[in-house]
């Protein structure tokens, strides 16, 4: 998030949001969840979960960033959202992630939200299979 996000939210803000996500937190949160991981040699390189239609807590690690892993993450999720039935997904995307949503086929809201670090832009797609 530090480096990120760092051109579009205040540090103070952005430190408040990596506070809330400790190890325990990310946890408990992954119990509620759908949640995927990224592994490369044993470290974690990237997150992605589904809370109902939401993508929530969506990460990848900087240098780990345009190789694809966002993306092979994001595929999963949208499977996984049309095993369960759902006809689209949703998500508050950071500032700095807005154009790689726009880039797999989310569309804006419309919708501008107050997030923890500033504001969030609200994104929607379709997940139902064509065909």
């Amino acid at each position: 998030m530090r480096e990120s996000n760092a051109a579009d939210y205040p540090p103070a803000r952005l430190e408040a949001l990596i506070a809330y996500f400790t190890p325990e937190k990310v946890r408990a949160l992954a119990a509620e969840r759908h949640c995927m991981v990224a592994v490369s040699n044993d470290d974690i390189v990237g997150t992605g979960a589904r809370e109902g239609n939401e993508l929530v807590t969506f990460f990848v690690l900087p240098e780990w960033q345009r190789h694809g892993i966002g993306a092979q993450l994001l595929a999963t999720l949208e499977q996984n959202a049309r095993a369960a039935g759902l006809e689209e997904l949703l998500v508050s995307a950071s500032l700095a992630g807005v154009g790689f949503y726009e880039r797999h086929g989310y569309r804006r809201t419309g919708t501008i939200l107050e997030g923890t670090a500033g504001p969030q832009i609200a994104l929607r797609k379709s997940v139902v299979a064509s065909g």
